[in-house]
């Protein structure tokens, strides 16, 4: 395959980005200000430039799963491809399912523009829902997000040019803090238009690792608060004081800020996560009242009853989570109680999150063994199925690989893979595929990194039951991220590990 045949077929099954863009996969899927019907902005003009942007990066990017003439499951015949788990050797002589255009692909003239290669760097996008109900101009990184005159009670923040998430909440005294919303989502407008009084935000994922996130607010008459860090609070509480404007900044972890983080709620108590005589506890700010529910120091999460943290085995929101000894949630359970099936698999399409459940006796399947990062596509059916087959190796219809690949449904063209490869070569991977999984889509296989794929190719049997739905709700645990950042020359997955042991010391 000639290089730049290759860079256009890969821009094409990663998704076609602008620079940087690395999270407009959500507002595509119809989340965020600019779909909200009941508050359609009076000023159009520089929101719906940028949704338009949005859907323009998009609109090449899925690609039709149709099938291919003479074939049921969308394959195309007499193409040597791997072997299919539980057939006889060399009975499987399809082609993968992920479907290209058959036309001779034409390569951009100018040169192509290769995500892995760029550093991450974020870019803030946020705007407001106004108490006159529509939403404000975009703000970007560190200008103030101004009310005006007004106040504000939903906010929605994009990031950009950087990899994981973005999560943010807000308070209202009459509410209580809304659900985190992340990466262009909305937050939850309170039944009773109460303006939002104080905000947490933070990062998530390797954008985490290497920043700091810091905001400030003013409230509405004219008090200035200090700064927060990292999903801290910033406003006032049980004040009937609510924000004007807040801002947002963030720094390299290896180039630390001068600002002074402190006085960010005015409250008559600290608000969350706190240490009291040696021992975590999480206090309400509003009243100093002790707290029951969720809580999170940066990315660790916990729960709390009575301001305590948990720990062992708790039954909470439908699900069996288990807490280690310092409070902190446990995301991976198999080396608690290992990984003996039967296995139930969900897949949230919306938010390109997979969750792997056993069952906890009659109660079914509640316990959420662990999470992995994929990317799904418009095509991808929801629904319920039953796996049929797997491939060691599969070759798909555009002339690229996939590793343990297991197919969705009987008679489907779509199916549970690696990331692409040019052959069936472990170091022949797309670098752009495996740093912008989760955000690109697929064009309607589930991708996942080499090592989670190998994970359901090795444990799930034929049979396992897939359950593909949508949801705004990653799912149990937060949506999981990659680990790092590859560089654009490394075409080993850092997971897979085959690849580990052969490239990992090098």
């Amino acid at each position: 395959m000639n290089s730049s045949k290759k860079i256009w077929l890969s821009l094409l099954l990663s998704g076609v980005m602008t620079v940087g863009s690395a999270f407009y996969a959500f507002a595509d899927n119809g989340v965020g200000p600019a779909y909200d019907p009941r508050y359609n902005s009076d000023i159009e003009g520089e929101t719906a430039e940028v949704t338009e942007t949005q859907s323009d990066h998009s609109s090449t990017t899925p690609v039709e799963a149709g099938t291919a003439s003479g074939t049921e499951d969308g394959t195309t015949p007499g193409t040597e491809a791997g072997t299919a788990s539980g057939t006889e050797a060399g009975a499987a002589t399809e082609t993968g399912a992920e479907e290209m255009p058959t036309q001779e692909a034409t390569a951009p003239e100018t040169e192509t523009y290769n995500p892995a290669a760029v550093s991450p760097q974020p870019r803030l996008q946020t705007t407001i829902l106004l108490s006159s109900q529509h939403w404000s101009q975009p703000f970007v990184n560190d200008q103030w997000c101004d009310a005006g005159e007004e106040t504000f009670y939903s906010i929605s923040i994009f990031m950009e040019q950087a990899i994981g998430n973005i999560y943010y909440r807000a308070y209202t005294a009459s509410n209580g803090w809304t659900n985190w919303a992340m990466n262009g989502q909305q937050t939850g407008i309170p039944a009773d238009m109460a303006p939002i009084e104080a905000i947490q935000v933070r990062f998530d994922g390797p954008v985490l690792d290497e920043y700091d996130l810091f905001y400030s607010t003013t409230l509405h008459d004219g008090t200035a608060t200090g700064w927060a860090k990292n999903g801290m609070t910033a406003g006032s509480m049980n004040q009937g004081n609510p924000i004007k404007s807040f801002r947002m900044a963030f720094f390299r972890k290896a180039d630390p800020s001068d600002i002074t983080v402190g006085d960010a709620v005015i409250s008559v108590h600290a608000d969350g996560i706190q240490y009291i005589d040696g021992a975590l506890r999480y206090i309400h700010g509003g009243d100093g009242s002790n707290y029951t529910g969720w809580g999170w120091d940066e990315s660790q999460r916990y729960y709390f009853v009575d301001s305590v943290p948990v720990t062992g085995w708790q039954y909470i929101d439908g699900y069996k989570y288990y807490f280690a000894e310092d409070g902190k949630l446990v995301q991976d359970l198999e080396p608690i109680i290992g990984a003996q099936g039967p296995f139930l698999i969900k897949i949230n399409k919306e938010m390109n999150t997979t969750t792997v459940y056993v069952a906890d006796g009659e109660n079914g399947y509640i316990i959420p063994l662990k999470s992995f990062l994929c990317s799904s596509g418009d095509d991808t059916p929801l629904g319920t199925f039953k796996t049929p087959e797997k491939y060691r190796w599969r070759l798909m219809n555009s002339g690229v690989s996939c590793q343990y690949a297991t197919r969705l449904g009987p008679g489907l063209s779509f199916l549970l893979h690696s990331i692409i490869y040019d052959r069936q070569d472990i170091n022949t991977m797309w670098p752009e595929t495996y740093n912008y999984l989760g955000v690109a889509r697929s064009a309607g296989c589930i991708r996942f990194t080499s090592g989670d794929a190998k994970w359901i190719f090795d444990h799930c049997p034929l049979g396992t039951t897939i359950q593909v739905y949508n949801s705004p709700i990653a799912g149990p645990y937060d949506r999981p991220t990659i680990a790092a950042v590859i560089p654009s020359t490394q075409h080993w997955d850092p997971t897979d590990p085959l690849a580990v042991a052969q490239f990992g010391q090098q």
